[in-house]
């Protein structure tokens, strides 16, 4: 049952509608908790970021050789406006090459180099340590059950972008 919950001085939400924004409230903090605990501990144990990290384990995953910058940049996390920056580091450091791509003159192409790799590695099997760590108490059915949840919540908020918005301020 929707009641609406009396707000002085702006619309009233519903209280469906605060429950959700509890519930995004929650996810936003689980998320910025995690990527602060997990940042910090690359930066001491690697002198490497998250941004650093996700660049790294996306070129691994690729199937691909040499990877066009603008992918690259639609599947990290960082903010697209620093991936060149962050990749420039990253080349002059000796973690990835980039070239012009041979069918585009205008765009580039990234790869990791075996430094790269061998960093990537070190990184990801302490990553999956880490945070195997921090839910060792947590239940594996707790576990699934929270996946299955979050790839809900996760569709739900592409399938919303992707629809008409409903622009009204709460």
């Amino acid at each position: 049952m929707m009641q609406t919950v009396v707000a002085e001085g702006r619309q009233a939400a519903t209280t469906d509608e605060l429950l959700s924004l509890k519930l995004w409230l929650q996810i936003m903090k689980c998320s910025k908790s995690i990527e602060a605990d997990v940042g910090g501990r690359l930066r001491r144990s690697h002198g490497q970021s998250l941004s650093r990290f996700d660049v790294l384990s996306q070129l691994e995953r690729l199937e691909e050789d040499w990877v066009a910058i603008g992918k690259l940049a639609r599947l990290v996390m960082a903010a697209s406006g620093n991936i060149t920056a962050l990749l420039d580091r990253m080349e002059s450091e000796g973690l990835i090459e980039r070239r012009a791509s041979p069918s585009d003159r205008r765009s580039f192409q990234v790869r990791l180099t075996d430094a790269g790799s061998e960093l990537f590695a070190k990184m990801a099997a302490d990553h999956a340590r880490w945070i195997d760590a921090a839910l060792v108490d947590m239940p594996d059915a707790d576990k699934q059950r929270l996946v299955d949840l979050l790839v809900v919540v996760r569709r739900r908020f592409e399938a919303f972008g992707a629809s008409p918005s409903d622009d009204r301020i709460i």
